[in-house]
């Protein structure tokens, strides 16, 4: 009997004389705590359970609002006399406004394990909100936490399905009680008729542990370590047909993936094999035997996780049709064996890794092409590790290239670069096992750049893991690497033309100030070889030249290129002292300079002809009659760097300087040649040739034989 009170809602139990024996009072106001109560034996105790529905229920959801779902509550009967307490069980619906727990029904033992089942109606749950009818099987501890089987409504929505529910009636006389569902706005009733429930018991046999030294079995000429596998399934049920196949389908090694299976059958060398049984009529199980083999231990790398063989049991299909049966039991039966390791005694290997790094090619340099070098030693002086690797997790800008190590046949290491945490890392194989009292030296490439934002230093974490369950790793070596900048500018000089031959009689014309001489150059550039950026870079030109009449350089102008920008321009009489000779100065400047830039400042410039016979004039101890022929022009360049934009230190700041020359000849006077000069000429050469003929007389040049000819032969014969 239900009740509503001030604050919520309660049921009351009455004695045969109807007085009150217990009394339950709902947890929340409104629920209609009440509206729907069963009794059954869910657990199977022999006593009868209570089963009270609150389908106006509403649960704090996740963003703290209320939702109306709907409960039911399940109070067990103690086996003391103090009563019902709190619940035992609560079902809550999940279905907005679906009402659960509108109807409840006892509907008996469903699938005869001795347990009573449940039916749950949620009138206005399901798809479309049609209705749904949930089955929840009973056990030793109460009701299981999660439906079984789920009704949805046949009918339309707005059938109210499952408003009223009826079971534990055998309508079909075949041992299983049926359901009755009602769906008041369609005028129906839905007849679900229970199925035979099939019971599967499965045995499933193994041998403890694997020894691959034992090469039992010859598969293809070669020998290989087997072991036999057992299966025994058999059924039992109520009014279950004569005639029930079975599939039974036998994993092995299942929780690895296809390809990487350690054990496989002999007879088909696959992971699974499917089997049909017909278990119609039969009292005791069928036993079938299999032979599987250990595959070489080259061909996989995992030897210390357990083999799990398993065995699904499913009921056959009857030409295309899924069997009126319902199959429970042994569905899914799985054992396990493990590899027979050479672990002591006690076959628990406990390795000792232990792992030394250092580093060649520091420090790193913004802007280079760098590489390191890791140099590192595993070692192990315990038991075998297990897929033991090395781990080397990369800073950011670092990339893996190769690595070598030392032992003989192994010298390429096996590795790859995966993510881990979104941080790189690469994993070189160490062996399976990496056996006691190995020492590995190893040597690692890896490329880094993009150094910009890295800081002062990149950190590289190393370390050795094994598989093992104890003591599996090294312990954790950090290798920081400095980071530092760097830049290499060169200035070069250049004179275009590199030398100048002026004619004596042009440059003996005098108080000629309008007669311009050849044009000349004086170019420096500078090259940031890098690898890094310079930043306030200055340049400061001492050219030879004031723009005064007296002067043997004109200066024109001042051209440059890549982004210098010199001031001030050279002024129509910019007059300064260069080390006690007149001289222009010129400063430029420029903000940046990154990789591969190129700047140039280039002099253009007349040679003053009329100044050119007074400056070998005003030699010391020179013929004033006769001037230099040749002397030289000079222009010199430095330059220097104030910083390098990095946030890290730098190596060193660029400087540099230049000189370029350009040098002038003079040519020759033409003078005329004196006749006297001719005439001895002519008479030495034919003195010359008159020895010549005596000495050739004197010799018999002139009187030897003449060579007969072929016609002299031929008179002769």
């Amino acid at each position: 009997m239900t009740r509503s009170c001030v604050l919520s809602a309660q049921v009351e139990i009455l004695r045969s004389n109807f007085r009150t024996l217990y009394r339950l009072h709902g947890e929340q106001v409104a629920s209609y705590f009440g509206h729907s109560v069963a009794v059954t034996d869910v657990n199977g105790d022999g006593r009868h359970d209570l089963l009270v529905g609150a389908p106006l229920y509403m649960e704090r959801r996740a963003d703290r609002k209320l939702a109306e779902v709907g409960r039911v509550y399940l109070f067990l009967q103690p086996r003391s006399p103090h009563g019902l307490g709190t619940p035992s069980l609560l079902l809550t619906g999940t279905q907005l406004y679906g009402r659960f727990g509108s109807a409840i029904a006892p509907l008996g033992d469903l699938n005869r394990d001795g347990y009573n089942d449940v039916a749950v109606a949620a009138p206005y749950g399901g798809p479309s909100g049609r209705g749904q009818v949930l089955v929840f099987l009973g056990q030793s501890e109460g009701l299981s936490s999660y439906p079984s089987q789920v009704l949805d409504s046949p009918f339309p929505e707005g059938s109210g399905f499952g408003f009223s529910l009826r079971g534990a009636a055998d309508i079909d006389d075949n041992g299983y009680p049926d359901l009755l569902v009602g769906a008041y706005g369609a005028d129906k009733v839905a007849v679900y008729r229970a199925q035979p429930v099939v019971m599967a018991t499965v045995q499933l046999l193994v041998q403890d542990s694997l020894n691959p030294a034992v090469k039992n079995c010859i598969m293809t000429k070669t020998p290989v370590s087997c072991f036999n596998i057992q299966m025994c399934i058999g059924v039992t049920g109520h009014n279950i047909p004569q005639k029930l196949r079975l599939n039974v389908e036998l994993q092995l090694d299942r929780q690895k993936p296809r390809q990487g299976r350690r054990v496989l059958l002999l007879s088909s060398q696959q992971a699974s094999a499917t089997l049909n049984l017909d278990l119609g009529g039969r009292h005791s199980p069928i036993c079938h035997n299999t032979t599987a083999f250990l595959r070489d231990e080259a061909d996989f790398r995992d030897k210390l996780s357990p083999i799990v063989l398993s065995v699904n049991v499913s009921l056959q299909p009857e030409d295309g049709l899924a069997p009126a049966l319902v199959l429970h039991g042994d569905t899914h039966v799985q054992e396990q064996t493990r590899i027979i390791l050479d672990c002591g005694e006690d076959d628990l290997c406990v390795p000792q890794l232990h792992l030394t790094a250092s580093v060649k090619g520091s420090p790193l340099l913004i802007g280079a092409d760098n590489v390191l070098e890791l140099q590192m030693e595993a070692a192990n002086n315990g038991e075998g590790a297990y897929e033991a690797e090395l781990a080397v997790y990369l800073p950011p800008g670092a990339h893996y290239m190769r690595a070598l190590s030392n032992l003989e046949g192994f010298e390429r290491l096996i590795c790859n670069q995966k993510k881990e945490n979104e941080t790189k890392v690469v994993l070189c194989e160490l062996g399976n096992p990496m056996k006691r009292n190995v020492r590995i030296g190893i040597t690692m490439l890896v490329s880094v750049e993009s150094l910009e934002e890295a800081g002062e230093n990149v950190s590289f974490w190393l370390q050795i893991r094994s598989k093992n369950s104890q003591n599996p790793n090294s312990e954790t070596v950090l290798l920081n690497v400095p980071v530092r900048a760097e830049a290499h500018v060169e200035l070069r000089g250049n004179s275009f033309p590199a030398f100048l031959v002026v004619a004596a009689e042009e440059g003996d014309r005098e108080n000629n100030l309008d007669d311009w001489g050849p044009k000349m150059e004086h170019t420096y550039e500078l090259h940031n070889n890098g690898p890094g950026t310079v930043s306030g870079l200055r340049l400061s030109l001492h050219l030879p030249g004031q723009s005064q009449s007296s002067d043997l350089l004109y200066i024109l102008d001042i051209q440059t290129q890549g982004g210098l920008q010199c001031s001030p321009q050279p002024s129509p009489n910019p007059h300064k002292s260069c080390d006690s000779a007149p001289c222009t100065v010129v400063q430029c400047e420029l903000q940046e300079m990154v990789r591969g830039q190129r700047a140039m400042v280039t002099m253009l410039a007349f040679l003053q002809l009329p100044s050119l016979r007074q400056v070998g004039r005003d030699v010391d101890g020179r013929d004033p009659q006769r001037p230099l022929d040749q002397f030289v022009l000079q222009s010199q360049a430095w330059f220097n760097v104030s910083s390098l934009p990095y946030a890290v230190p730098a190596l060193s700041l660029p400087t540099g300087e230049a000189l370029v020359q350009t040098q002038l000849l003079r040519a020759l006077e033409e003078r005329d040649i004196p006749i006297w000069w001719v005439l001895v000429g002519v008479l030495g050469g034919l003195l010359l040739l008159t020895l010549l003929v005596l000495a050739m007389w004197k010799g018999g040049f002139f009187k030897r034989n003449r060579p007969p000819l072929e016609e002299d032969e031929e008179t002769e014969e």
